[in-house]
């Protein structure tokens, strides 16, 4: 579950660094605050029952109360973000504003995408917002609500990308999360396009465009990587042998497996092995 705020606190601020190995075991939901986390650097995608999308450098993501949602880095890039958890009080004049149900919609499926002159504003509220928490005092809480709230509508303000208007909601495709858990489950059988798209009843055309819309990488890689990231598991948590964590992974062949393994994390299966403490 995720780590309370400290007794007596209305905010927290975190940088968090990730592995390109790193998921999350399973779905969590805040329960008693609201988050906002701007990525620094590499690639999250965040699967949720109301949208699935990938977080990319300069996106800024308003995560929910009680919905639950499961993250993992997709690129062997290393993870950066700043995440921020507040609890009503620390934006009850924006809650006034929007009108806490409009700003709870609005959290559930908002990214935005960051021009670079607006990447420079945050990051400049953003490093006041550090400073202020690591001196912590009896005004920091006042300083950091009229923070959070700049912050915010800072956001909300300038969502424009390459000047061309974007939309603010990223909606999901009803046969997105439908064919990830699909892919996750038959990934043994090495799943393809069309046989996923007919599970979810769309055309293989249709399926291959959301993926590239939604998650910003076509269907095959999405594939490869779930692969990738199943035999990273098995090879760290397992003595299954090489072969059958091909097999489990859905390659074609131990050479395949091999090829593509090294490929995608700059290592051999062996050495990757090896290099997480697992020998066998």
């Amino acid at each position: 579950m995720p780590l309370p705020l400290k007794p007596g606190y209305n905010f927290n601020f975190a940088r968090l660094r990730r592995t390109s190995s790193f998921e999350m075991a399973s779905a969590e939901a805040y329960t008693d605050f609201y988050g906002l986390s701007y990525i620094l650097a590499g690639e999250r995608v965040v699967y949720s029952p109301g949208f699935t999308t990938v977080l990319q450098a300069g996106d800024v993501n308003f995560i929910p109360r009680n919905v639950y949602t499961r993250a993992a880095c997709p690129s062997s890039e290393v993870f950066e973000a700043v995440l921020l958890k507040f609890t009503d009080p620390m934006i009850d004049d924006l809650l006034t504003l929007f009108g806490a149900d409009t700003y709870e919609e609005l959290c559930g499926e908002c990214v935005v995408h960051c021009e670079k002159a607006t990447q420079a504003k945050i990051i400049t509220i953003l490093n006041d917002m550090e400073n202020e928490w690591n001196h912590y005092n009896k005004y920091s809480e006042l300083i950091l609500k009229g923070l959070l709230h700049r912050l915010v509508i800072t956001c909300l303000r300038e969502r424009r990308l390459g000047g061309v208007p974007i939309q603010l909601l990223e909606k999901k495709h009803e046969c997105l999360s439908d064919a990830i858990k699909y892919i996750k489950t038959h990934l043994h059988e090495n799943p393809s396009l069309k046989e996923t798209a007919d599970y979810v009843h769309v055309s293989s055309s249709y399926l291959s465009k959301i993926f590239i819309s939604q998650l910003h990488t076509s269907f095959s890689d999405f594939v490869l990587s779930e692969k990738v990231q199943c035999a990273q598991k098995l090879l760290i948590n397992s003595k299954l042998s090489m072969t059958q964590i091909t097999m489990e992974s859905g390659f074609s062949s131990n050479a395949y497996f091999s090829d593509c393994f090294k490929r995608c994390t700059g290592v051999s299966p062996t050495q990757f092995r090896k290099a997480n403490g697992n020998l066998c």
